[in-house]
């Protein structure tokens, strides 16, 4: 399963579980890359609150579309 890319005017599609493709992935700023996948534990913390918010935030950087 795949999804659309949310940095801005991005089109690619990347996997499902990918957050975003490898461009606007490495655009994010180190400390917020590591909250996410702190926050992501193996998959474990999917879905929580703490994942939710350091996506949106890693979302936001790049100025994408969540």
């Amino acid at each position: 399963m795949k999804h659309r890319c949310p940095g801005p005017n991005c089109t690619r599609q990347v996997a499902s579980h990918m957050l975003m493709c490898r461009t606007h992935w490495y655009q994010v700023p180190l400390m917020l890359r590591q909250d996410v996948w702190h926050a992501w534990r193996d998959g474990a913390g999917a879905g929580s609150v703490e994942h939710t918010a350091a996506i949106t935030a890693a979302i936001k950087s790049i100025g994408g579309d969540e």
